[in-house]
């Protein structure tokens, strides 16, 4: 009897869980096959106009820098300039005293004009063959060396005015009135600033792109959301033997009197014409042990690796120099969610309406 009633009740267990069983199958929902696609942010490639350029350090200078010292030793009586201040060409900066060179030439032409009259009473002499020719020949002679020494007087009291040597803007002055100087002493420095120089080296291996006419674009710390443009006017005819590199002049227009020369310069400059390149962001590009590579989208939507050659990078751009064709569609953002073969869900971000003003 406990037998029979054992079995009876495994029995009843056994079909209990067979319609428990039954009962969950008729209710469930089948799974889909695969995990869901990633949702990625997605674009075509395509061909755009890309110039390549370079970037090199480089440092802008005056277009004429001297510092001024004087012609002969004096006494500084008085300076003729704000410091700071633009002069133009020939101004005077400097007055030394000059009673020494105006007494000079006063003294010389004296002795011109006497040398003058006897000069021309021995020719008066000479025509009624009085005196002779030698003597008026002698006489001619000491005409000339008297003017000569009124020309060096008038040049010796012109010395006692120091003038600007061109356009440009003069700097601290070292000097008083009422000072000593002479050729050594260095009275103030004058640079011109109305286009600097802005100076840069290539390596060895650029210098096939260094000529006039090159385009340079210049970005200095001071204002560093602006461009300012310049052209290349002198290239260096040899390399510098200890840097290997070749020095590059540009002329940059300073109108507004902004830049200074001293400055650093990070010196972008276009290396080829602009042309048709294939164009991707960086936020697209994959690296693994094989190089770089990018997920392309097929026509399935599924994810796909695709090796790439990478060319010039700029401004979160890459140039694709091969494995992409335009038309292709890439994920340019969630590349860490996908997988080769996986399904993929483009997503496009909502974009920014303009304001209207």
């Amino acid at each position: 009897m406990l037998e029979i009633r054992i079995r009876c009740e495994i029995g009843s267990a056994l079909a209990l869980m067979a319609l428990l069983a039954g009962g969950c199958n008729s209710d469930a929902v089948e799974s889909p096959e695969g995990p869901p696609p990633s949702v990625v942010e997605t674009a075509r490639v395509e061909m755009r106009l890309f110039a390549e350029r370079d970037e090199v350090v480089g440092q802008l200078a005056a277009a004429e820098s001297v510092v001024i010292r004087p012609e002969i030793a004096g006494v500084v009586e008085s300076i003729e300039f704000q410091e700071g201040q633009h002069v133009a060409a020939g101004d005077v900066l400097f007055v030394l005293r000059s009673e020494e060179q105006r007494a000079a030439l006063r003294e010389a032409e004296a002795n011109r004009l006497l040398a003058a009259d006897v000069f021309e009473r021995t020719e008066k002499l000479s025509k009624v063959k009085v005196s002779a020719a030698s003597e008026l020949t002698q006489a001619r002679g000491r005409v000339a060396a008297a003017e000569a020494v009124v020309d060096l007087a008038r040049v010796n009291l012109d010395r006692t005015k120091i003038r600007a040597p061109f356009d440009g803007a003069v700097g601290a002055r070292n000097v008083s009135p009422g000072d000593r100087v002479d050729s050594d002493v260095a009275l103030a420095q004058i640079d011109a600033v109305d286009q600097l120089q802005l100076q840069f080296s290539l390596p060895e291996n650029a210098i096939a792109l260094a000529q006039p006419g090159l385009a340079v674009i210049a970005h200095v710390a001071a204002y560093p959301d602006e461009d300012f443009g310049g052209v290349v006017y002198f290239v260096s005819p040899a390399l510098d033997p200890q840097s290997r590199r070749l020095e590059l002049k540009a002329w940059v227009p300073n109108v507004d009197g902004r830049l200074r020369p001293g400055m650093f310069a990070r010196v972008d400059l276009e290396v080829e014409q602009a042309a048709q390149a294939l164009l991707v962001p960086e936020s697209a590009i994959a690296n693994d042990a094989n190089g770089p590579y990018v997920w392309r989208v097929n026509a399935e939507s599924r994810a796909e690796r695709a090796p790439v050659k990478l060319g010039t990078r700029r401004e979160g751009q890459v140039v694709i120099l091969s494995g992409l064709r335009e038309g292709d569609t890439i994920v340019t953002s969630g590349t860490h969610k996908i997988y080769e073969g996986g399904g993929i869900e483009s997503y496009a971000p909502p974009s920014v309406a303009a304001e209207t003003p």
